[in-house]
């Protein structure tokens, strides 16, 4: 499903944290049953000023839109950071970087021996989606290296992913060949390892990574198939994606057990297909088994800002959840990758503790503070919102569904009521800098357990804006209301869509 018919659905159907601990000598033990274990920056080697200028600089641009920060050396937690409204506790769609964890389920596939190996053809699974004679050549290995041929353009291939798109797609290349990013060929495994296993991906997932890993508080989407998605809709909390970098990091072994094969492991992060030169988003990555390959590493790689990077020589594991903060993904890509160099790998000074700097950390933890707990902000309204609370506008028929707003206001809260599509919907929105949460009690396609919705609202003369968020979706919506005499002016944006929505006040 693409992110714009994902908004729609979702629309009709509708602290910052961080701890450092300055006594933590003792190191993180993999028992899954145990939380991580903290340490300061500069007790791991790392220079917590380099730290604190990353937080600066995050701050100081709008465009960033980070939800949370987490770094582990030497197998300490010593950078936990979330945004509000995020904790540590909510679990956030990891989009793509969940190919990298059907990636560790084929490996243990192997290694259990549900499959034989690599060179297996999708037809031996599923022959009635492989019709085409060429297709009918696609192996294992071709889906995990995005060679599989499918003439596809992802974010523009039949929606939702689901098998019946393999007849829907034509060729276009000779599997084996040539490397086209492609969400429908992890579809596939994850279809595969459900008929070679017996039970669901998630089963299968839960059993045999999950459970040993102690993660328990995850959500994982199906599509229309009746399969859990294979390249994308695994919910998993900042700490429980570090588990599984972690994972990685030592050789797929946790709590002293070999949990994925340790072969599989360098084979699935070591380059096993030339990346074309025109994918720009690319520049300077390697492909492996749905892991990219960096200079310095390997990570897993969502839309949105999700990420799970591994540097072995460093021994580093950074998790990173965040919005959409760029429309181009070529620029995204690039700022990442000076985002690392600049504030994180240079920050790495040892692999022996370094002089404590305990007014550079005082400074990293008000810091943290404030980003945390936003200043309130009690700004006076202006004349206008006093004039349109509890007035009710009319929407002139649009696209989307909506058909009417209104607005009651308080010193310090906005009740925002609008109907779409003939469903009511009622939201609490702060109005003193923070983010007010309601929980619905239903999905709106998001996550499967039932969304929440965070808003947050502030005027600028007669327009009032509201930062719309569904917790744990890496995109937004921005709602931004004009008003003269009794007409309304709404406009929407968000990832592909931006439209505006005349209106008039309710006689």
């Amino acid at each position: 499903m693409t992110k714009l018919s994902t908004l729609l659905l979702c629309l009709i159907f509708f602290g910052l944290c961080i701890s450092y601990s300055q006594n933590s000598k003792t190191k993180v033990s993999d028992d899954p049953n145990e939380n991580w274990k903290v340490s300061t920056p500069e007790e791991q080697g790392v220079d917590s000023e380099k730290l604190l200028k990353m937080f600066e600089s995050i701050q100081s641009t709008p465009t960033l839109d980070f939800h949370s920060i987490l770094v582990v050396r030497n197998g300490y937690l010593i950078t936990e950071a979330y945004w509000t409204p995020y904790n540590k506790n909510t679990t956030h769609n990891i989009k793509s970087a969940s190919k990298s964890i059907i990636s560790a389920l084929v490996g243990i596939a192997l290694d259990k021996k549900y499959l034989n190996s690599l060179d297996q053809k999708v037809s031996e699974f599923y022959p009635e989606y492989v019709i085409d004679s060429l297709k009918q050549t696609i192996s294992l290995h071709d889906l995990l290296t995005m060679t599989g041929g499918l003439d596809w353009m992802e974010d523009a291939g039949p929606s939702p992913f689901d098998l019946e798109s393999w007849n829907k797609t034509p060729m276009r290349d000779t599997p084996g060949e040539i490397f086209e990013y492609n969400t429908a060929m992890t579809h596939m495994m994850s279809a595969i390892l459900t008929k070679a296993t017996g039970v669901s991906t998630e089963k299968f997932a839960d059993k045999w990574l999950f459970k040993p890993l102690g993660i328990t508080n995850y959500q994982w989407t199906k599509s229309n198939d009746g399969i859990y998605h294979g390249g994308s809709d695994i919910f998993l909390t900042p700490r429980d994606m570090a588990k599984f970098g972690y994972l990685y990091l030592r050789n797929g072994q946790w709590n002293e057990k070999q949990i994925v094969p340790n072969e599989w492991v360098k084979e699935s992060t070591t380059k096993k297909v030339n990346i074309p030169v025109e994918v720009a988003y690319a520049e300077g990555l390697n492909y492996g088994y749905w892991w990219w390959i960096q200079e310095k590493g390997y990570m897993a790689w969502g839309s949105g800002g999700q990420y799970i990077i591994v540097n072995p020589d460093l021994d580093l594991v950074i998790v990173i959840t965040a919005a959409d903060g760029f429309d181009d993904i070529n620029l995204y890509a690039k700022f990442m990758r000076q985002f690392l160099e600049n504030y994180i790998y240079s920050a790495v000074i040892s692999n022996a503790p370094i002089p404590a700097k305990p007014l550079i950390l005082e400074k990293l933890t008000n810091r943290v503070k404030e980003l945390e707990n936003p200043k309130i902000a009690f700004e006076q309204m202006p004349k206008i919102a006093r004039a349109i609370s509890s007035k009710n506008y009319i929407l002139d028929k649009n696209d989307i569904g909506f058909q009417s707003t209104s607005f009651i206001f308080s010193d310090s809260t906005c009740i925002w009521e609008y109907n779409i599509g003939g469903h009511p919907v009622n939201l609490k929105v702060g109005l003193n800098g923070n983010y007010l949460i309601n929980d619905i009690g239903y999905s709106m396609g998001v996550n499967p357990g039932g969304d929440k919705i965070a808003c947050k609202g502030y005027w600028n003369s007669n327009e009032f804006t509201i930062e719309h968020h569904i917790i744990g979706d890496p995109t937004k919506q921005i709602f931004t209301f004009s008003f003269d005499g009794d007409e309304i002016n709404m406009h929407l944006t968000t990832y592909g869509l931006d439209v505006t929505i005349k209106g008039i006040k309710e006689k």
